[in-house]
């Protein structure tokens, strides 16, 4: 079993660091280089991929934390300063997501730049972004602020109220880590441009679903359930699907 830790943050100096901010950068900045990296060779001018980049990372931001804010409407309503408490924590994934790609599909078109690039650039920013995704999953893994459903299994934490949990954040590190492995070895073999983007928001979408049975629903902020799922897996849900979909037809395209 593993040992409970939590790192929040630490010091350097007089400068206060925020562990999960910390490594959301880190991931930005690797997945920025591979991007960077595979876009050359490819024939992808630099200025496009950090201007994309630039971007991208603006409407994570925002996106994250309005995600966040959405799925709790009571709570801000009745406390609308705490919008603005973003050290306190608070930002998903999907609103993060979507935002990034509203923010990547909005520079296409105020560029007014052709749609075989936007797709092939599309392919690019999905091929880079699970090594964003492990990265920055290790800075959850060490706040460890995923509580996970008990379990008997070996790799569970134990909480300080001695119950067992899943390693939540560590499953989403495996998993950004197979993801990453899959949609390289693909691209091999999907030639058309906009198959690896639907081929990740499929792959994420269904396995993220599955992951998110091991999270807790005890937390006070837990994800808002409706019906038999939370609020997350039904995003993930209809992502996987939609995403499926539009694989499908892309693959039967010319």
């Amino acid at each position: 079993m593993l040992p409970y830790f939590s790192l929040s943050s630490f010091k350097i100096g007089p400068l206060n660091v925020y562990v999960l901010g910390l490594f959301m950068a880190l991931g930005a900045i690797v997945s920025f280089l591979y991007a960077l990296r595979v876009g050359k060779k490819q024939g992808l001018s630099s200025d496009l991929i950090f201007n994309l980049f630039a971007w991208i990372l603006v409407g994570i931001v925002l996106g994250a934390r309005t995600g966040f804010i959405i799925q709790f409407p009571n709570y801000y309503l009745k406390n609308p300063m705490e919008v603005f408490s973003v050290t306190e924590g608070g930002i998903t994934f999907y609103g993060g997501l979507f935002g990034g790609f509203l923010a990547f599909w909005l520079y296409f078109r105020i560029k007014k730049l052709s749609s075989n690039l936007f797709w092939k650039t599309a392919d690019l920013i999905c091929l880079s972004l699970p090594l964003g995704i492990i990265v920055g999953r290790i800075g959850c893994f060490l706040l460890n602020d995923h509580q996970g459903r008990e379990t008997n299994l070996p790799w569970g934490i134990i909480w300080p109220d001695g119950v067992v949990r899943h390693p939540v954040a560590l499953y989403l590190i495996l998993n950004g880590a197979i993801l990453f492995i899959v949609l390289n070895a693909a691209r091999k073999y999907l030639k058309k441009s906009g198959q690896i983007f639907w081929l990740f928001l499929f792959l994420y979408g269904l396995t993220r679903f599955l992951l998110d049975f091991t999270r807790s629903k005890e937390t006070l902020l837990s994800d808002p359930s409706f019906l038999i799922f939370s609020f997350p897996q039904w995003i993930s849900l209809a992502t996987g699907l939609f995403a499926g979909y539009w694989l499908w037809r892309r693959g039967l395209s010319q």
